[in-house]
């Protein structure tokens, strides 16, 4: 498929004044290449006339060619495309069985256009619905895929409408690292060549020999700048002392640098990076680059340092273990206490995780374990009384994860765990159904047994994920880490009725049903509509609306009402950014099937005035935290995020009987996409 007769473009420049390409050789196969669900699907509106349109403008614009043969091929069903192509063509669908693999036979949806046959042949593939995994990101499995696909028209003239993620960013990479005009097709050899370096991802390193890999999707990044080298920070007396991180892929990748930066030098309308690109990864100095560096750097690489910058210049070491949380001896945890796991900090995925007693006595953060796999956007939770606690999924160094980690906290207190396992986190042998992040969580204990529930979440690409699915034990005292692992499963339950991600997930008090709020249902589009889910039935209802404008609903945080006389209702946290206003937003509580559903908190009123105060956010422009909440305390917890578009370790509790603010001590390190839960 990838031959020098094959031409690929992307499919935004089909509605470009300039659609057209000088082809110094003849081809048989035009391709054009789709990034989203929705450009795909519009080529098929109009198929005819458009159809000719590029294949004139491409390839011969001498020849109006006839089509002949239509071709459509999805991995799911898409009957209102079929059925629009049946029609624009005046034919009827014919289903062909085409082996795309050993174990995958799919029905391709043929429409004679031409009876004659000897036209031009189309073809609408779904390149990515088709994969066998979870996308087809290897030269090999697209290669196959093609090669099975191009079987139907064998050699005769060919346009093709294919959607892939991995296809098109790699046409659109070609494009920018050669400074060419995105109007010029990519020929199928030089295609081939790209996708295969990037399935290596190798980059030689002139300064150590090491190998450094980028970090492309399925592949391995364990020898990634990031991973091999850590966060390094320059504040400059210049500057107020602000302190900024030094950009490692600009000081290491020797070939590219810092992909963002140039990019944005390209195109001014793109986010530039917001690192430093003028101090040195190793030794702190200006004028080079880490790979070119020749001074005598005795740190290891793997140490976190601030290097401060006097006004003329000179360069003082100050060692940052103390923001770099690591692994620590076995400490008593106690309960309640907030836990935060894991997130993003500055273009790092964090895999650092730290507790707050919440006891008044001792205020302060402490280290827990660090998780195995760095995590940001993932979901956590852990079944009231069970001591376990449950992180799953999340966006990875590498791409989505599937995989799922356990605590078991009762160890921390065990000098010698009569198992003889470490207090650490452990990988579950069952994993979700599917890798995804941006999902959420939650857990309800009924009849002895703990359940934990997955649901939503963004798939790679534009999809968002419908999936829910549960794990479930007994609460006892012998099934603990090692019973979990080996006999704990998840099983699917049905899916919500509208696929979500960066949503908001909470049971209600009591633990009967499960609701979802808000989040983007794709790229762009942000939904305002809240589902609940009954767990006894395992049935799915939309239940109401957030009161915000649809187009611009914001994101929001909700956990359940602990407050006193509160009847089976939510708090909501909204997120808010580029907020001009003095106000900060409202905290809405929401009960279903209520005459009143959305009301704003009144604060109780202490000095018996006349006056009503409703419950505000304790800042404004807070975006990306996180909340979770104690009933024992009946206190609810926002922690992390963004704070005026900057990383922020602030976080407050909010005491559900006077409905006051308080701040807590802020975390040890800032960050964003986490997730925060009470044990108690």
């Amino acid at each position: 498929m990838f031959d020098s007769d094959c031409v690929f473009i992307p499919s935004e420049v089909l509605h470009s004044k300039n659609a057209s390409s000088d082809l110094s050789s003849p081809i048989t196969k035009l391709i054009v290449c789709h990034k989203s669900q929705k450009s795909f699907e519009r080529s098929t509106r109009r198929a005819s006339r458009s159809i000719k349109q590029i294949w004139s403008s491409y390839v011969d614009a001498k020849n109006d060619s006839t089509v002949s043969d239509v071709y459509l091929l999805c991995g799911r069903s898409n009957t209102n495309v079929k059925d629009r192509l049946t029609k624009e063509f005046e034919s009827t669908a014919a289903c062909i069985p085409v082996e795309i693999s050993k174990n995958k036979v799919v029905n391709v949806a043929k429409i004679v256009a031409d009876s004659r046959g000897d036209g031009l042949n189309v073809m609408f593939v779904d390149l990515d619905s088709l994969s066998t995994q979870e996308h087809a990101t290897s030269v090999s499995e697209i290669q196959s895929l093609m090669d099975e696909i191009v079987t139907l028209v064998k050699d005769k003239h060919t346009l093709m409408h294919v959607k892939s993620d991995v296809i098109s960013h790699s046409i659109a990479s070609i494009h920018s690292d050669n400074n060419r005009d995105n109007s010029k097709h990519i020929d199928g050899q030089e295609l081939k060549s790209f996708l295969t370096v990037q399935e290596q991802a190798i980059i030689k390193s002139h300064l150590t020999g090491d190998l450094i890999r980028r970090l492309n999707k399925k592949n391995v990044a364990k020898n990634c700048p990031l991973t091999n080298h850590a966060a390094r920070f320059i504040q400059s007396s210049i500057n107020a002392g602000e302190r900024k991180e030094i950009c490692r892929f600009y000081n290491y990748d020797v070939e590219r640098g810092c992909l963002r930066s140039m990019k944005a030098q390209r195109n001014k309308k793109l986010k530039d990076c917001d690192m430093d690109h003028e101090h040195c990864h190793r030794c702190g100095c200006q004028g080079h680059r880490a790979f070119e560096c020749t001074n005598d750097a005795t740190t290891d690489a793997n140490k976190s340092l601030l290097f401060q910058e006097s006004e003329d210049g000179e360069i003082t070491l100050v060692s940052l273990d103390g923001d770099e949380f690591k692994p620590t001896e076995p400490r008593d945890i106690p309960v309640p206490s907030l836990l935060v796991l894991g997130g993003r900090c500055r273009g790092r995925t964090l895999n650092s995780c730290e507790f707050l007693p919440l006891s008044p006595s001792d205020r302060s953060w402490r280290a827990l374990p660090n998780l195995q796999e760095h995590r940001g956007s993932h979901a956590a939770c852990s079944p009231k009384g069970s001591g376990i606690v449950f992180v799953m999924g999340g966006g990875g160094v590498d791409g989505n994860l599937d995989t799922v980690e356990l605590l078991d906290l009762k160890k921390s207190h065990q000098n010698s765990p009569s198992d003889g396992t470490e207090f650490k986190w452990s990988i579950m042998s069952d994993r979700l159904s599917s890798a995804r992040h941006a999902f959420g969580a939650v857990s309800v204990t009924k009849d002895n047994t703990h359940t934990s529930y997955a649901v939503g979440g963004w798939m790679y690409g534009t999809k968002s994920c419908e999936s829910m699915e549960k794990l479930s034990f007994k609460s006892s005292q012998h099934c603990r880490e090692l019973e979990l692992q080996r006999i704990a499963r998840w099983e699917k339950c049905n899916p919500i009725l509208t696929p979500r991600r960066l949503h908001s997930v909470a049971a209600n008090v009591d633990g009967s049903s499960i609701f979802v709020f808000g989040g983007y249902i794709d790229e762009r589009q942000v939904t305002s509509s809240i589902e609940s889910y009954n767990i006894e039935t395992d049935c799915w209802s939309a239940t109401d609306k957030l009161p915000y404008p649809e187009k611009s609903c914001p994101l929001v945080q909700a956990v359940p009402d602990w407050s006193p006389g509160a009847k089976s209702s939510f708090l909501i946290f909204p997120y808010s950014e580029n907020n001009t206003n003095e106000t900060m937003p409202e905290v809405l509580r929401y009960t279903p099937n209520s005459l009143e559903k959305f009301e704003p908190v009144v604060v109780p009123n202490v000095d018996k005035t006349s006056s009503v105060e409703h419950l505000q956010m304790p800042i404004k422009n807070w975006h990306s935290f996180s909340a979770t909440v104690s009933q024992s305390l009946q206190s609810a917890y926002v922690v992390g995020g963004l704070i005026d578009s900057k990383w922020t370790g602030r976080g407050f509790s909010l005491d559900l009987n006077t409905m006051k603010w308080q701040e807590l001590p802020e975390m040890s390190l800032p960050r964003r996409r986490l997730t925060s839960l009470v044990i108690e």
